[in-house]
């Protein structure tokens, strides 16, 4: 799967996602040298994925971080008071 010709390297600097009908488009910026970057200096990928990619990344990333996943919110009013 991985072919060292087409394989990019480099510091990841910023990122954004947006809605694109049923997927989520990611966008990912990098940088292959220090700092001071200039405009050109910033590269972008944009991947396309669907929401359970989205979740398996998710998670993965959590694992390997060593991070444990956000809580969920809060029970709600009625679940504390009679819960």
């Amino acid at each position: 799967m991985e072919d060292s010709k087409h394989i990019d390297y480099g510091a990841l600097v910023g990122w954004a996602s947006s809605q694109a009908g049923d997927r989520i488009s990611l966008r990912m910026q990098s940088v292959t040298k220090p700092p001071p970057h200039e405009r050109d200096d910033v590269h972008s990928h944009i991947y396309l994925m669907d929401r359970n990619q989205a979740v398996q990344l998710a998670n993965y990333l959590f694992e390997i971080s060593g991070q444990s996943r956000p809580s969920r919110r809060g029970r709600g009013l009625f679940a504390r008071l009679f819960g």
